[in-house]
C-alpha cells in the first residue's frame, strides 16, 4: 500500500489507518489507527533505523490483555510529484471487535476436533470428506473449499469464506415493485382523461350553433311586424277616405 499525508487507508469493518504526517527528510511517518472513526492508537515509525514494524496491543479482548491486534511494516517514505508518501509493505489485523472464545469441545461443521495447547489452537476433522473436481465443499460455518476443474492427475483447491450483505437483498426486491405501479398508473390516467375530452368538445359546439339560429329567428320577426303594420295603416287610411 502507499499512503499520502492526510490520506485514510480503509482496512474494512470500520478499521482504518491515517497518515497524519510524512517526514521524508527525517525518514519517518506518523500513523493513526482508528475504529469507526474513533481514535485507538498512534505511532511515529522511523524507517531509517531499527525495525520498521508498528504493533498495536489492546487490553480486555475476550478477557485477555496485551493482545496484538495490528501490525504495520513501513518499507520507505519518499517525495511524490505533489505529496509525501509512505509505503506499507506488510499489514496484519485482527477483527477484535468481533472476537469470540473457543472451547475445546466446540465444533465447526466438519471441523469437529478442537484442541488447545497453551497459545496454540488446532481445529481439524476426525472423519474424512471427499473433494470432487469442479465443485464446492463446505467444511464448517461459512468456510468452503473451492475445487478446480482439473485433469484426473491433478487436484487444486482453495479455502474461502462466504458472507452475505443484508442490505443488498431488499434493495433489489423493492425496485421492481416500485417501478411497475408507476407504469400502470400512467396508462390508466392517460386513457381516462383522453376519452372525456373527445365527448365534451362536440357537446359544447352544438349548443353554440343552436343559440345562433335561435337568435337569428327573432331578428326576422320585427321585419314582418313592420310590413303588417304598414298594411294595416294603409287599410285604415283607405277606409277613412272611403267613408269620407
Amino acid at each position: 500500500y502507499t499512503i499520502r499525508t492526510g490520506e485514510l487507508l480503509d482496512l474494512g469493518e470500520g478499521y482504518a489507518i491515517e497518515a497524519k504526517q510524512v517526514d521524508v527528510d527525517g525518514e519517518k511517518v506518523w500513523l493513526e489507527f482508528t475504529k469507526d472513526g474513533e481514535f485507538v492508537d498512534d505511532e511515529i515509525i522511523s524507517v531509517g533505523v531499527g525495525d520498521n514494524t508498528w504493533e498495536v496491543e489492546l487490553d480486555d479482548i475476550q478477557d485477555e490483555d496485551d493482545v496484538v491486534v495490528l501490525r504495520v511494516h513501513v518499507n520507505q517514505v519518499f517525495q511524490g510529484a505533489v505529496d509525501s508518501i509512505a509505503q506499507i509493505e506488510g499489514l496484519w489485523l485482527i477483527d477484535y471487535a468481533n472476537a469470540m472464545t473457543i472451547e475445546s469441545d466446540d465444533e465447526f461443521g466438519n471441523l469437529d476436533d478442537v484442541s488447545i495447547n497453551g497459545p496454540t489452537l488446532t481445529i481439524k476433522n476426525e472423519d474424512t470428506f471427499t473433494l470432487t473436481r469442479d465443485s464446492e465443499e463446505e467444511i464448517g460455518q461459512g468456510m468452503y473449499f473451492k475445487i478446480a476443474d482439473t485433469s484426473a492427475s491433478d487436484l487444486r483447491y482453495y479455502p474461502y469464506v462466504e458472507k452475505t450483505i443484508g442490505d443488498e437483498g431488499p434493495k433489489e426486491d423493492d425496485t421492481p415493485s416500485e417501478t411497475e405501479p408507476k407504469n400502470n398508473d400512467t396508462e390508466e390516467v392517460t386513457t381516462t382523461e383522453t376519452e372525456p375530452v373527445g365527448d365534451v368538445t362536440p357537446t359544447e359546439t352544438e349548443p353554440v350553433t343552436g343559440e345562433t339560429e335561435t337568435e337569428e329567428e327573432p331578428a326576422d320577426t320585427p321585419g314582418f311586424g313592420v310590413v303588417l303594420g304598414l298594411v294595416g295603416l294603409l287599410a285604415v287610411v283607405y277606409l277613412v277616405r272611403r267613408n269620407n
